[in-house]
């Protein structure tokens, strides 16, 4: 609740801002070169999840998903990201962390709105039974509306596959072939501030 009333009033603030775009100043709206964002919403994780404590496993998941990303672009829209991610999973009460750089695309139209995507790879890790790491890659598409010159808040469809190192004891408690990670699908709410 406190995150949410946090988000609220972090809008509101945004939305009573001195600097609130105007009709004229909309036709001559610059291409913003710099970006951080804060993502927070629900998400599915849609492959299988073993609970190694308590020899589980479960079909899927609900997720809530956290993220902060930076991302530069130039003058053709095209550039890069950084993005670090957090994804807590309720069936299991784990964590699957990412940190990782991506290609990114970001164009704003001349009524405010942001549109970008973007596509990466780095570095997973968890803090399941096992603590293994490995690969995760990482992908996004979002809308955006900027309230201010500064601010903007949107939405963003993000997906996250995470895959690790088998753990020593992996034939013990999982007799079929397969990776071992997760993939999840998440739609969150998002805040930007553009520089």
């Amino acid at each position: 609740m406190k995150k949410i009333t946090l988000c609220l009033l972090t809008i509101v603030f945004c939305l009573f801002s001195e600097n609130t775009v105007t009709a004229q100043e909309t036709k001559r709206i610059e291409q913003t070169h710099n970006i951080i964002k804060v993502n927070y919403g629900p998400g599915l994780v849609y492959s299988k999840i073993i609970d190694y404590d308590l020899r589980k496993e479960y079909s899927c998941s609900s997720s809530y998903d956290l993220s902060v990303d930076y991302a530069h672009t130039f003058n053709k829209g095209l550039g890069f990201g950084i993005n670090i991610i957090q994804s807590y999973l309720n069936a299991i009460g784990s964590n699957d962390f990412y940190a990782g750089a991506s290609f990114y695309y970001g164009h704003t139209t001349d009524k405010g709105w942001h549109i970008d995507a973007s596509a990466g790879l780095g570095y997973a890790s968890n803090d399941y039974a096992e603590h293994e790491s490995g690969l995760g890659v990482f992908e996004q598409i979002g809308v955006h509306y900027k309230i201010t010159r500064h601010f903007g808040v949107g939405a963003e469809l993000r997906s996250l596959t995470c895959y690790y190192k088998k753990p020593k004891n992996w034939s013990d408690y999982y007799k079929e072939d397969g990776t071992f990670g997760t993939k999840r699908i998440a739609l969150s709410a998002s805040l930007q501030y553009y520089f």
